[in-house]
């Protein structure tokens, strides 16, 4: 729904819309760009001193973003958007989804819109809000969805596009090869920043591994069960060892520790 001057046009995507849409616009891209520079206008709404005062801490760096008007203010704006769920068919209002279900449909949404070759998605931690299973999934639903000569695994216009993806998380590396993979660090003294491939095989590599080698985390395990379990590993004392191991869970250290339980009972058996 939108407003422009004292017109207000309300329209449903129906088959109908689409056919109208398909005959201005060329592309998914197109129809995208024309409501953006739609939504653009809505800047004009914002009075011209907030503007000016918006400027001056842009240049100040303290500004993250220009005020948005009123919805009654607005020239151009969406009204609702509603997804259908798959199997039920239920109707959900995008403001219900979660971050998570946000962030997929805007990735999924914009690798689907753009499938000409030769563009460059920069991607900044886009799998932050997934949960395990959908951050496990993520690469397999890029390179799987259609576009209209087949998905990124073919040969296709969308297989001839780069992405640049930074994350914190191990599941991105374990589907990609060593050498797309790169490793950024950054001195603290000098501040000098260097970059490297990991220097094991990072394609189909377990998540522990390319944890310790990408982010130098061993054991892949928090901060404050590794402290316990180096203390007891110092202990000389069998049963603070035995009850320290009650109440930790499955691990490698765990076992380890199992072993040095073994090896301090046998010496006070000796």
């Amino acid at each position: 729904m939108g407003r422009m001057g004292s017109y207000i046009f309300d329209f449903l995507v129906d088959d109908q819309t689409r056919v109208a849409f398909s005959a201005f616009w060329a592309s998914t891209l197109e129809l995208y760009s024309a409501f953006h520079k739609l939504s653009m206008l809505n800047d004009l709404a914002i009075p011209k001193t907030t503007r000016e005062r918006f400027r001056k801490e842009v240049a100040a760096r303290l500004a993250l973003r220009l005020p948005e008007p009123q919805d009654e203010e607005k020239v151009f704006r969406f009204e609702r958007v509603n997804f259908f769920a798959q199997g039920d068919g239920e109707i959900v209002d995008y403001v219900s989804l979660s971050d998570g279900e946000h962030q997929l449909a805007q990735i999924l949404g914009m690798f689907g819109m753009v499938s000409l070759p030769n563009a460059l998605f920069l991607l900044d931690e886009p799998e932050s809000h997934f949960n395990p299973q959908w951050r496990v999934k993520f690469m397999t639903r890029v390179l799987d969805m259609p576009t209209p000569d087949g998905t990124r695994r073919d040969i296709s216009g969308a297989s001839q596009q780069d992405c640049l993806l930074t994350t914190h998380a191990p599941f991105v590396p374990s589907d990609m090869p060593r050498d797309r993979v790169f490793i950024f660090g950054k001195d603290t003294e000098t501040g000098v920043v260097t970059v490297r491939n990991p220097d094991i095989e990072t394609y189909g590599t377990t998540f522990d591994a390319i944890i310790e080698e990408c982010f130098g985390v061993r054991p892949p395990i928090s901060q404050e069960p590794r402290q316990d379990i180096q203390k007891l590993m110092e202990s000389i004392d069998p049963e603070e060892i035995r009850t320290g191991m009650m109440r930790l869970g499955y691990s490698v250290e765990k076992a380890f520790l199992a072993d040095r339980l073994r090896q301090l009972t046998r010496k006070e058996e000796a």
